[in-house]
């Protein structure tokens, strides 16, 4: 089994810390400027780092399970990738409950007020998405209910066609509304036809508290 865990840091938002050394083999890849530069006239480090996050499986390709942590976090347990692969077993995509709201339509509400408020972490990065765009796209399609809301803060997922099939639209999602990607996380998913494993974790600071994904930078 071939297992790749990616990351990417553009823009060099955050500080790099180690991962620990993990108890089964993998392949490690960081996107940054250097192997990957920045594309400043038709985006932002922001949106560029969702490339390597959603199109892992082509970057790298010819892995069997890929794992994306956001550069924000590590891995500091020996068992973390052992554990994201045994916890996605059975499914096509493993991935934590988000920490604070149920659903895209609370995620969504809180990002229109944040904006209202002119909340300088939000605004400075979302100013003049197209939140009820996207929404009106999600809340209009009768085959979708709106119970679950998904951290995209790490994952695992298989190497199917299915997964590509998701991550494809997830980018359209992303690119095309609203680049604040765990609004249509869910959606996708459903719409792909994905097996999901939600693993439910206890809320600190608004970020995940577990104990195979550590938060190694909090605003």
């Amino acid at each position: 089994m071939k297992i790749a865990v990616i990351t990417a840091n553009t823009g060099k938002f955050e500080k790099p810390v180690p991962y620990v050394e993990q108890s089964v083999p993998y392949d490690f890849h960081m996107f940054t400027d250097e192997n990957f530069p920045p594309r400043y006239c038709s985006m932002t480090p922001r949106l560029q780092a969702r490339i390597p996050k959603m199109f892992g499986w082509q970057m790298a390709p010819g892995y069997d399970y890929y794992i994306w942590v956001d550069s924000s976090c590590a891995l500091l347990h020996p068992d973390s990738v052992k554990w994201f692969i045994v916890m996605c077993a059975k499914f096509d995509f493993v991935v934590f409950k988000h920490p604070s709201r149920n659903t895209i339509r609370e995620e969504a509400d809180y990002l229109k007020q944040r904006l209202r408020m002119n909340c300088d972490y939000i605004t400075t990065r979302y100013k003049n998405e197209l939140i009820d765009e996207q929404m009106k796209v999600i809340e209009d399609d009768p085959t979708y209910v709106d119970n679950r809301l998904i951290a995209s803060t790490a994952f695992a997922y298989r190497n199917c066609e299915k997964i590509h099939n998701a991550m494809i639209q997830w980018w359209y999602h992303t690119s095309r509304f609203h680049s604040v990607d765990q609004l249509s996380f869910p959606y996708v998913l459903f719409k792909s036809w994905c097996s999901v494993n939600v693993i439910p974790v206890p809320m600190r600071q608004n970020v995940i508290k577990s104990m195979y994904v550590t938060h190694v930078r909090y605003r």
